[in-house]
């Protein structure tokens, strides 16, 4: 038989574990309908809002779907139509390793925790294909654009694009680092490949990641996953307005009153008649 002090140090151990396991790599702030998150082991459950996603579990934003996530650090992740990510956090004993938080595919919105809080840091790696990218008090857009048969011409080449929108951060892949400034669009195209800025980049490619440019040929169709900025306006004719004719009501005839007969006054009080 153990002793009792061997006994209760692995109960105590085994507490600590399964809290370990237990800690959510982030929180549902909100899911829009159709959002999944496949499990480790691959099934499959709705995502909706509360839901704690456990490390190395998936996050699915099907089109016309969003979902934000909040990190264990305090950072947001706004996921946008048709994109996946997936959250890891470090190992047991690993504390000194962030978690990562991978863009499989689509586009993401990054916001680091000391942007909204300065009191912070940021606690996390974000891995967007293969750029690796750190951000500091940092609002920023990532799209991971996969190659595939249903690409269309004209299509964002495949590679990892980011775009800052305030602060500061960089970008790094093949032993090579580069800063990231505010407007400026990154391209990362291939593992072995470093970070490159480019001129110009699709209006439309943070948008699902996977949006062709303005061409002849797409001016006027929906992106796929991007619903219509606003309703067209209703081409039905409207039905006339009908107004009844106004109803005249004939005036009474004016009767003459025949002029009151005034008669004399024969007695007065006074000058009062009492007749």
């Amino acid at each position: 038989m153990k002793p009792l002090w061997i006994a209760s140090y692995a109960l105590t151990a085994l507490v600590v574990q399964s809290g370990a396991a237990a800690a959510p790599a982030g929180t549902l702030l909100f899911a829009q309908p159709g959002t999944q998150i496949v499990g480790t082991t691959g099934t499959t459950r709705a995502a909706t809002k509360g839901d704690h996603l456990q490390s190395g579990e998936r996050l699915l934003t099907p089109p016309g779907a969003m979902s934000q996530v909040l990190l264990p650090d305090g950072s947001l992740i706004g996921m946008r139509p048709d994109s996946e990510v997936r959250i890891d956090l470090p190992a047991a004993g690993s504390d000194t390793k962030p978690p990562v938080v991978s863009l499989v595919n689509g586009t993401a919105r990054v916001i680091s925790a000391d942007l909204l809080d300065a009191k912070k840091q940021p606690n996390f790696t974000l891995q967007s294909g293969n750029a690796t990218v750190k951000l500091k008090a940092a609002d920023m857009e990532s799209a991971v654009v996969k190659a595939n048969d249903r690409t269309p011409a004209g299509a964002n080449a495949p590679g990892s694009y980011q775009r800052l929108v305030v602060g500061s951060g960089s970008v790094s892949n093949a032993n090579t680092a580069t800063a990231l400034k505010a407007g400026q669009v990154n391209f990362v195209g291939a593992p072995n490949t470093a970070p490159v800025t480019l001129a110009t980049a699709s209006p439309n490619l943070f948008a699902t990641g996977r949006v062709a440019p303005p061409t002849a040929s797409n001016i006027g169709t929906t992106p796929k996953g991007v619903g219509p900025s606003s309703s067209p306006p209703s081409t039905t004719t409207p039905k006339p307005v009908v107004i009844p004719p106004t109803v005249r009501v004939p005036s009474p005839p004016v009767v003459p009153i025949a002029p009151a007969v005034v008669k004399p006054c024969t007695r007065f009080i006074g000058k009062t008649c009492i007749q």
